[in-house]
């Protein structure tokens, strides 16, 4: 398949973006999330602790508060 380009274009992203990882993602590992959150220039990043590659299954309530705090910083 055809590489997409996106990873050379992530800077023209102008959309607020929340980017959120468990401190344990086996799966995406978290340095990429960080890295990610790092190349979107209007992005936030939560590391959710205790939590992997799910983290809205594995820690709910710290996951919802993560999203709920981002809705109320929007315009």
């Amino acid at each position: 398949s055809r590489a997409s380009g996106l990873a050379e274009r992530l800077g023209e992203f102008t959309l607020p973006v929340l980017v959120i990882t468990g401190d344990d993602d086996r799966i995406v590992p978290t340095a990429d999330s960080i890295r990610l959150a790092g190349e979107l220039p209007n992005a936030e990043l939560v590391v959710i602790p205790q939590a992997g590659h799910v983290p809205h299954e594995e820690r709910t309530a710290e996951f919802m508060q993560a999203i709920e705090a981002f809705l109320a910083s929007l315009p």
